[in-house]
C-alpha cells in the first residue's frame, strides 16, 4: 500500500499539489503575499462589501451586543431573531415565497438533495461544481451528466416525472453561463424541478429588468427566482460576509428543515455575522454604484481583451479564465505575474477535467482601469512568449 509520502510526491510530479499562501488583506483588490503587497486578481469579493466601513460597524455592534457565537445549532437555540429577519428580507428582495439560511454554498447544495428518501434522478452538467456533485453521489440521487453547456442532451436522461434538473447559474472556474431559460423551458415541458445554484451570479448579474432589488442571473433570461423550484446564492461573493440560503415553496424549505442534515446538525453562523449579512444587502439594494462599477470593470476588460486578442471568455461575468491545458504551465504563468506584482490563480485538476488547466481571473469594482491595464499588458506580454 502506497505511503501518504509517496501519494503526495506523485501528486507534486504531475502538478496538482495544492498549496496554501499566508496572506494580509487589504481590499478585495490588493493582496499582501510573500512579503509585498500585490494588485490580486483572485477575489470572489466582487463588489468590495467585506471591507464596507457600514458593514464592518454593523457587525462590531451586533458582537458587542450578542457574543460572537450561537452555540447551538438551529434547531437547539441557534436559530436567533436576526436569522429569522434575514431570511424574511431575502423573500422580500427576491419576491419569493420562503428561504432558509445556512452556512456555505456547498452546505446549501448537499441539504438540496439530502431531503429524499427515495432515489432520484439528477440531471447536471459535467463541469458542474463539486458541491453538486458530491451533493448527488452522498445521497441517494441517480446523477446523469451532459457535455458542459450542451442543452441538447439533457432530455435524453429525463427519465420521470420530478426529475431534477440542477443547473449553476454562473461556472465558478470557466465564467460561462447556463442558458436558464432553455432550462426552464424543459422544466415546464418536461415536469422536471429546477434548482439553481447562482452563487457566481447572485447580486451582480447584469439585469434586463428592475423586478427585484437584488440582482440574480434570473433577470438576464427574463425569468425570476421564483421560477424555479430551489434557488440558491451565496453571501461569500458579492454580499461580502459569509453563508448562503435556500429559496423556494414552504414546502421545500420545511423539508430541508426536517432533513437536511447538514443543517441540522450544524452550529449556526454567529448572529453577528447575520446582521453584517443583513446590512451587506441593504446597503447593495439601494446602492448601486458598486455594481455600475463593476459592470463598468468587465466591459473595459472585455473591450481590452478583443484588441489584444487575449483568447478569455467576453462575457458580462467578473470571472475570466484562459485555457493552458497543463498544470505545470498554470503554475508558471501564476508565478510569472506575481513576480509582476500581480495575483492570479492557477486553476488545476481535480477543480477543473485533466487537460483543462487554466488560469483564473476575477474583476471586482475596486479595480481600476490602470490595473486592469497592467494586467492585460502583463498578459500580452506573456502569450506573445508563448509562456516560455
Amino acid at each position: 500500500m502506497a505511503t501518504f509520502k509517496d501519494k503526495l510526491k506523485l501528486i507534486e510530479s504531475e502538478g496538482y499539489l495544492r498549496k496554501r499562501d499566508v496572506i494580509s488583506l487589504t481590499t478585495s483588490s490588493h493582496t499582501q503575499i510573500r512579503d509585498k503587497t500585490v494588485t490580486s486578481f483572485s477575489s470572489n469579493d466582487y463588489l468590495g462589501m467585506s471591507t464596507h466601513r457600514d458593514v464592518i460597524s454593523e457587525l462590531k455592534k451586533s458582537a458587542s451586543q450578542y457574543g460572537i457565537g450561537t452555540g447551538s445549532s438551529p434547531l437547539i437555540t441557534g436559530y436567533t431573531q436576526s436569522h429569522q429577519y434575514l431570511e424574511k428580507e431575502i423573500c422580500e428582495y427576491l419576491d419569493t415565497e420562503s428561504c432558509i439560511v445556512l452556512n456555505s454554498g456547498y452546505m446549501a447544495n448537499l441539504c438540496l438533495l439530502s431531503i429524499y428518501d427515495k432515489e432520484v434522478n439528477v440531471i447536471q452538467d459535467k463541469e458542474s461544481h463539486n458541491s453538486i456533485i458530491e451533493s448527488s453521489k452522498l445521497n441517494k440521487i441517480k446523477i446523469n451528466r451532459y457535455s458542459h453547456l450542451d442543452d441538447s442532451q439533457i432530455t435524453k436522461h429525463i427519465s420521470k416525472d420530478n426529475d431534477i434538473l440542477f443547473s449553476e447559474a454562473v461556472f465558478s472556474m470557466t465564467g460561462d453561463m447556463t442558458n436558464l431559460k432553455n432550462h426552464l423551458n424543459i422544466k415546464r415541458k418536461f415536469n422536471t424541478q429546477l434548482y439553481i445554484d447562482d452563487a457566481h451570479g447572485f447580486a451582480i448579474a447584469q439585469k434586463s429588468s428592475n423586478n427585484t432589488t437584488i440582482e440574480t442571473s434570473c433577470e438576464l433570461f427574463g425569468m425570476k427566482p421564483s421560477d424555479a423550484d430551489a434557488y440558491m446564492g451565496t453571501f461569500g461573493k458579492a454580499v461580502g460576509t459569509i453563508g448562503a440560503f435556500i429559496c423556494g415553496n414552504k414546502d421545500l424549505i420545511e423539508m430541508i428543515i426536517q432533513k437536511g442534515r447538514p443543517y441540522i446538525y450544524s452550529t449556526s453562523q454567529p448572529r453577528c455575522m447575520i446582521d453584517a449579512t443583513r446590512k451587506s444587502l441593504n446597503i447593495l439594494s439601494l446602492d448601486k454604484s458598486r455594481y455600475k462599477k463593476l459592470h463598468e470593470n468587465i466591459t473595459y476588460f472585455n473591450d481590452a481583451c478583443k484588441i489584444k486578442k487575449i483568447p478569455t471568455n467576453l462575457n458580462q461575468v467578473p470571472i475570466k479564465t484562459i485555457l493552458l491545458g497543463n498544470p505545470h504551465l498554470a503554475l508558471k504563468v501564476k508565478e510569472l505575474l506575481l513576480e509582476k506584482k500581480i495575483l492570479i490563480q492557477a486553476i488545476r485538476y481535480p477543480t477543473v477535467p485533466k487537460n483543462n488547466d487554466k488560469i483564473r481571473i476575477t474583476l471586482t469594482s475596486d479595480h481600476n482601469k490602470k490595473d486592469i491595464d497592467n494586467l492585460l499588458n502583463t498578459l500580452e506580454n506573456v502569450i506573445c512568449e508563448k509562456y516560455t
